[in-house]
């Protein structure tokens, strides 16, 4: 059986959204560090949610989370992704 890719959509959304919450300055100090935890998922699985921000230029960070569940999914996760300006909006 493969990645659930509902249950990693909404943890990668959960995610994204507790970091839809900080500021931008909170986001900046993220360009050198990655977050990794271990979540279980409705579903009963155990899931990896990586969690890292790129300098997307021109002052923008984007906020990168990919889900997987330590089967193959490992080499291709879901991800998901948003994109704050240095104002603090973010690009739809």
């Amino acid at each position: 059986m493969g990645l659930n890719k509902e249950t990693a959509a909404r943890l990668a959304d959960a995610r994204l959204a507790e970091w839809q919450r900080v500021s931008y300055g909170e986001w900046r100090a993220m360009l050198d560090d990655k977050d990794v935890c271990q979540v279980v998922g409705e579903d009963g699985k155990r899931y990896s949610v990586v969690s890292y921000a790129l300098d997307d230029g021109d002052g923008r960070i984007r906020m990168v989370v990919a889900v997987d569940d330590g089967g193959w999914s490992a080499f291709v996760p879901l991800v998901r992704d948003e994109i704050m300006m240095p104002d603090g909006t973010f690009v739809e």
